[in-house]
């Protein structure tokens, strides 16, 4: 075996690892979202979703890119320590500016982003200001994790957040009927707790690792500054929909709740590329620039691949599972059908988006990034109006498109590969695939003849 192919064997392990981790936390947070969708109904679902918007937008203006900074350089062998104290050092800072800004805006807030429903929750909105700390401090913790690969832990961590969630979610909601408040309050809790498990685990691994390079407070600005502008315009992309939603719908509750189902739904999608992209940044930033280029071509291919027969798989497995388990929210699925192929330009926007940030050219991906938040933005205010949830789907795809033929076309001029070369899947990725099949296969058969060995008679 040489060592290319014991690198992509590995690659394709800890991708696989994550991906698997990543269905089990799915499931998880499904069957949390039908507790919660069963008993809030469409409106108490849509209020939920617009309280727990905040905190999400705030952190994503206010946190400078410092995140993909942070695993940026724990890729690159920086000192495990360092980047602990730096996380929580910026934590402190960032949360004492964070939520007195909040606080002063609520007024504002409750009168402009958010629907009628939502509005019936001021104290809840309050309430929810102390997930900003612990988000904060969560995200610091897993770009260093996701740096060093640390795989396992992260699964372990990821898997043991769904569990609380849906325990706790369903004691709070459906057995206590706490209702909305039930939920904003599991949703702090246990952002708080995966917070502490992140800060242990760090801490655990640089105890294991105590060397490493000297943090550098300018170079982390620097990097962050510079792909801050992405950082903001892609959390726009993914969420200028639910923002303008409650504006654009006045009168109707139920639309955001129908919505967030369908992305819900769609997401499970999106979690291959996210798979893909989360072990790609940090192994680009690792690789010379040859090895780089000639890795995104090999890795975008499968990863379209890899996306588009998941979503033909779930198109008839949602409209089964959505008219059996929840049929009040059956008219979330034109909306998810569309979805599905703006989850395939999304696909194609990640991966570019790592191979970009990790040859350390962040500036970049802030330009694809901002003119896709700027159509999506258009086609949302365009759309909603007139074709309601499915106006804001169509939205996302035009913008993640917009986005997709951006960044192909710059990692296209970077790397020296051809764009269909970065979009086309072809014979490799279906050997590839096939192998896969294969390896999985014959894994499971070993697992059962071991426990049947181990069975007794």
């Amino acid at each position: 075996m040489t060592a290319s192919s014991g690198q992509s064997g590995t690659f394709g392990r800890r991708v696989a690892a994550v991906f698997s981790t990543k269905v089990v936390a799915f499931a998880l947070a499904f069957a949390t979202t039908i507790v919660i969708s069963r008993i809030l109904g469409k409106e108490g679902k849509g209020a939920y979703v617009n309280v727990m918007l905040v905190p999400g937008l705030l952190g994503a203006i206010g946190v400078f890119g410092l995140p993909n900074a942070i695993n940026y350089f724990s890729a690159r062998g920086t000192s495990l320590r360092g980047l602990l104290g730096a996380g929580i050092a910026f934590t402190a800072i960032l949360s004492a500016i964070l939520i007195p800004l909040l606080w002063l805006s609520l007024p504002w807030t409750q009168t402009t982003i958010f629907s009628d429903a939502a509005k019936a929750y001021p104290d809840e909105l309050r309430i929810v200001l102390l997930v900003i700390p612990a988000a904060l401090l969560s995200s610091f913790g897993m770009a260093v994790l996701f740096g060093r690969q640390q795989v396992r832990t992260y699964s372990a961590i990821l898997i043991g957040q769904g569990l609380i969630t849906f325990m706790l979610s369903t004691i709070l909601v459906a057995v206590f009927r706490l209702g909305v408040p039930g939920a904003v309050v599991s949703s702090v809790a246990v952002t708080w707790l995966l917070a502490i498990a992140d800060v242990v685990a760090v801490g655990r691994l640089a105890m294991r690792e105590p060397g490493g390079k000297r943090v550098s407070f300018r170079g982390l600005a620097g990097y962050g500054f510079r792909i801050y502008p992405a950082s903001v315009t892609g959390y726009f992309n993914y969420r200028i929909d639910v923002i303008l939603m409650p504006v654009l719908l006045v009168g109707n509750a139920g639309a955001l709740g129908l919505y967030s189902m369908a992305v819900t739904m769609a997401e499970l999608v999106f979690y291959i590329p996210d798979s893909v992209t989360m072990i790609f940044l940090p192994r680009i930033a690792g690789l010379s620039k040859e090895d780089a280029d000639e890795l995104v071509p090999r890795v975008s291919r499968l990863t379209v691949l890899l996306t588009g027969l998941a979503a033909l798989a779930l198109i008839p497995a949602a409209w089964v599972g959505i008219h059996l388990v929840l049929p009040g929210f059956s008219e979330c699925l034109p909306a998810f059908y569309i979805l599905l192929p703006a989850v395939m330009s999304l696909s194609l926007s990640k991966v570019m988006t790592s191979y970009i940030a990790g040859r350390g050219r962040p500036g970049l991906v802030s330009v694809g990034s901002a003119s896709a938040v700027a159509a999506n933005i258009a086609a949302n205010v365009i759309l909603i109006p007139r074709l309601g949830i499915e106006g804001a789907s169509i939205a996302s795809l035009i913008s993640y498109t917009v986005s997709a033929a951006i960044l192909v076309s710059a990692s296209s001029r970077l790397s020296r590969n051809s764009i269909l070369s970065m979009i086309v899947p072809g014979r490799e990725e279906a050997r590839t695939l096939a192998a896969g099949v294969r390896r999985a296969a014959r894994q499971a058969r070993r697992r059962k003849s071991g426990v049947e060995a181990g069975t007794p008679t």
